[in-house]
């Protein structure tokens, strides 16, 4: 399979250390809500690959409009060549993959992440069309981004949670799942560190539900 050939046309940064990064390819780009895009990036050393989870996407005359949000790290070879990125450059990508995907299921969803973990959840709840619940659990004030795009999505309920300081309009401390009614069938997709997910699975498990979808980073 050939690359898939793009171009910058957007970069900005959401918070101190995420970026958005918004690129334009030459074709039609099918993406379930959840995949991840395989970029090829080059630096001084080699060819190197990286992948990232497609916040939202658009198509239109046969281009595709596909939107990231990256964390950027000190030492990371990818946060480097990120760093010097600018709109117009040429990027390329391998291919669109990945399972951790929204299910195509009239089933009531409650989509549950932490911080970064927005990227794939936020795309799933954009496209969801059943009942819809959204739940964020973020550190600080400050780690909050695309909080007006989640406002935007139809009939979503959502709670954003700080846990590290009280701001009026947020929910203070961890989510507690145990004060939701949730239907009984309802799907859960977590994206959050491996510790979390392991006691959200366990937390949910022991309330019976067991329609449970995962992504650990």
């Amino acid at each position: 399979m050939e690359d898939i050939k793009a171009k910058v046309i957007n970069c900005q940064m959401l918070t101190e250390n995420v970026m958005e990064l918004s690129i334009e390819t030459y074709q039609e780009v099918k993406v379930i809500p959840g995949q991840r895009a395989l970029f090829i990036f080059k630096d001084e050393q080699s060819t190197f690959q990286r992948a990232y989870s497609v916040v939202d996407q658009d198509t239109d005359n046969e281009k595709t409009l596909l939107m990231f949000a990256i964390k950027l790290i000190e030492t990371g070879r990818w946060s480097n060549v990120l760093k010097k990125i600018l709109v117009g450059d040429a990027v390329s990508i391998r291919w669109v993959f990945w399972t951790f995907i929204l299910q195509d299921t009239q089933y009531p969803k409650a989509f549950i992440w932490t911080w970064i973990g927005i990227t794939p959840v936020l795309h799933m709840a954009k496209y969801c069309t059943t009942d819809k619940q959204l739940f964020w659990s973020v550190s600080h004030k400050k780690d909050i981004f695309y909080e007006d795009r989640i406002k935007e999505i139809h009939e979503l309920r959502y709670e954003i949670h700080i846990t590290r300081e009280s701001i009026d309009g947020y929910f203070p401390w961890r989510i507690n799942f145990t004060k939701n009614q949730f239907d009984p069938n309802t799907e859960f997709y977590l994206c959050w560190s491996p510790d979390p997910v392991k006691n959200i699975i366990e937390e949910l498990t022991f309330l019976w539900y067991n329609k449970i979808y995962a992504e650990k980073f």
